[in-house]
């Protein structure tokens, strides 16, 4: 919906319009949102087309979102890769913000929305595998409408010993947290739009130096394949993830750092802000 001022805004000013798609429409009412009203989901994408009609180009932050743009209209010509990066406090911010003190041993940090499109049930059910191997602990930061379910499956299943829900912290405690992890953990559900999807919180996991855990299909899950920074487990599998998880744990610190710097070394080549302005700038001035 806020493609609608734009357009006015457009044709008030008479300048060129250039639409940034970082969640796919209506298949996100779909597939997140439980959404099946067929009339509902047609006046939805009557209003997606509507937008991307009167979008001069189209940015896309993920290349497989071209399929689903394209099947909506003759849109090919507009479309641009414009992907996410990292936030400034995460980039070049500092690791000394206040935060709890987190537990010894060895942390699988989860930042981001508690949902259903995080598949926090599956995290849950790995934590529950690994519950005797007391040395892993998940540190999970952030809140969403799965938080009580979460809080009650710990309180259900006594996993207060290694599953450590903190709740929501400022972007500027991020550093800090992902500085003190020693892996981070990317999850979403199998559903045909997150396949599709790079979540943005990649582009700060990779940027942060620190092996990524994936347990996701699709486009982010090939992005930490391509840039050798961690593990990939195929979304739901938590039992792989609990697997893979405990085979981590088990590296040398030499090979979790290699990882590390392969992730931060990806990053810099293709998703920093500078990267993606340059490309944005040569496509519009070539």
């Amino acid at each position: 919906t806020q493609g609608f001022p734009a357009i006015i805004v457009k044709k008030i000013q008479k300048i060129p319009l250039y639409f940034w798609v970082l969640d796919l429409w209506p298949e996100s009412l779909i597939s997140a949102g439980g959404l099946s009203n067929k009339h509902v989901l047609r006046l939805f994408t009557y209003m997606v087309k509507y937008v991307y009609n009167n979008s001069d180009r189209i940015l896309i932050s993920s290349r497989s979102f071209k399929e689903s743009i394209i099947a909506k209209g003759n849109y090919e010509n507009k479309l641009i890769y414009f992907p996410n990066w990292a936030e400034e406090t995460i980039s070049n911010g500092q690791i000394n913000y206040p935060i709890p003190n987190l537990p010894k041993g060895f942390k699988i940090v989860f930042a981001g929305n508690i949902g259903v499109s995080q598949d926090m049930e599956s995290i849950m059910n790995a934590a529950l595998i690994l519950k005797t191997q007391v040395h892993i602990h998940f540190v999970i930061i952030g809140a969403g409408r799965s938080k009580e379910s979460i809080e009650n499956f710990i309180q259900e299943k006594e996993l207060n010993n290694t599953v450590h829900l903190l709740g929501r912290f400022p972007i500027e405690a991020m550093k800090t947290f992902f500085n003190a992890a020693d892996a981070l953990l990317i999850t979403l559900k199998d559903e045909l739009v997150f396949n599709l999807t790079v979540p943005a919180k990649l582009q700060a996991y990779l940027c942060a130096k620190k092996p990524i855990i994936g347990m996701l299909n699709g486009e982010g899950a090939q992005i930490i394949k391509d840039s050798n920074c961690g593990f990939v487990i195929n979304a739901g599998n938590y039992e792989g993830l609990a697997q893979t998880i405990l085979d981590l744990s088990n590296l040398s610190a030499n090979e979790r750092n290699y990882m590390s710097e392969k992730g931060y070394a990806y990053y810099v080549e293709n998703f920093t802000k500078f990267q993606s302005s340059k490309m944005l700038f040569n496509f519009i001035f070539s």
